[in-house]
């Protein structure tokens, strides 16, 4: 298990990453996959291998019935990177509004006292300089958000030269009609087609009639919230922050992977929660009652040293009495993170 923990905390040009467990023997068997190599497998490899066409085709987040077994294969992407050109009034409240997000944040300036603002908004890495040599140093891929919010259109002009040479997911700019003509203008003299620059959202955001720098952050996230989860059932894996909670644990640590929801359930399947080695959570499975009997049963689990992995429902809606409970009815995957590879 924490050789698959290794492999999702490294970066990868994968388009297509998939992670099965057969859901039977307490799910000890599990695979991670990149394109059409297996990168982790523990358990039963030789099934994985015999059904590796049919795994590598999921698309979609969910239990399948896969070689006569229930298989729950997670479609993993990234955490999505919120790269902000710009920590000015509207590229801090972006940074801001994106805190609460599940969004790893950098941002890029070459003013430092900006600089400062957007770390105290909430960046997680803030990179001074020059824009152009900044972002030479960004990979970009299909999990990239771009905003070009500069302190000047000539800024914002370099800034979409570069990011437009990238893969992306989204690309925004503020910008009125004219600032938006002269800079499509100028990028199609430098070699950028049109078709490139009409990917940009500009006017940057949905429509809401928003006027403050807080107001227009609001729609801009809402566009970028839109456009990630349009048309897609993925998971984000892990975010940086359980993966290093993980790391550091002195202990075995929990993981409590959402695999099925029922009835109004407001966490979708491939959401986690780690619980530390000490109980402390990490993440959550949905709230309410159904993530307070979850950590329960962790918490219960960790004192025994025989348990490896299970999957229990929590979420009792038959004792709620009116057939709903807080947080919904979930299956959730218990697995213990083994220190000894081998045991796993």
């Amino acid at each position: 298990m924490r050789g698959l923990l290794t492999e999702l905390g490294k970066e990868s040009d994968a388009l297509h990453r998939v992670m099965a467990t057969v859901l039977e023997n307490g799910a000890a068997s599990k695979t991670l996959i990149y394109g059409y190599e297996i990168k982790y497998c523990s358990g039963n490899e030789a099934f994985f291998r015999e059904n590796l066409d049919e795994i590598v085709d999921v698309r979609t987040t969910g239990v399948y019935e896969i070689g006569g077994r229930e298989v729950y294969c997670e479609v993993l992407e990234e955490l999505p990177e919120l790269v902000v050109c710009g920590a000015g009034h509207v590229g801090a409240a972006c940074i801001q509004a994106a805190s609460n997000l599940d969004m790893h944040i950098t941002c890029i300036e070459d003013r430092e006292d900006f600089a400062a603002v957007a770390e105290k908004m909430g960046a997680h890495e803030v990179l001074i300089g020059d824009y152009a040599e900044k972002l030479d140093s960004i990979r970009g891929g299909d999990n990239y958000y771009f905003l070009a919010m500069s302190r000047a259109h000539a800024f914002d002009e370099i800034c979409l030269e570069k990011i437009l040479a990238k893969k992306f997911a989204y690309v925004g700019m503020l910008g009125s009609s004219g600032k938006i003509r002269k800079i499509r203008s100028d990028l199609e003299n430098k070699g950028i087609p049109g078709e490139v620059f009409d990917q940009v959202h500009t006017p940057v955001g949905l429509d809401i009639s928003a006027n403050t720098p807080q107001e227009i952050a609001i729609a801009v996230m809402a566009e970028i919230i839109s456009v990630k989860n349009t048309g897609k059932v993925i998971s984000t894996a892990f975010d940086h922050e359980q993966l290093d909670a993980i790391a550091a644990d002195p202990g075995e640590p929990m993981l409590l992977t959402v695999i099925r929801k029922h009835m109004a359930s407001p966490r979708d399947p491939g959401t986690k929660m780690v619980v530390t080695s000490n109980g402390e959570k990490m993440g959550t499975v949905g709230g309410g009652a159904a993530e307070h009997q979850a950590l329960k049963i962790a918490r219960e689990h960790m004192k025994d040293p025989s348990f490896i992995t299970e999957i229990i429902r929590v979420g009792d809606a038959d004792k709620s009495g009116d057939g709903m409970v807080c947080g919904g009815v979930i299956d959730v995957l218990f697995e213990r993170i083994l220190r000894d590879e081998k045991a796993n």
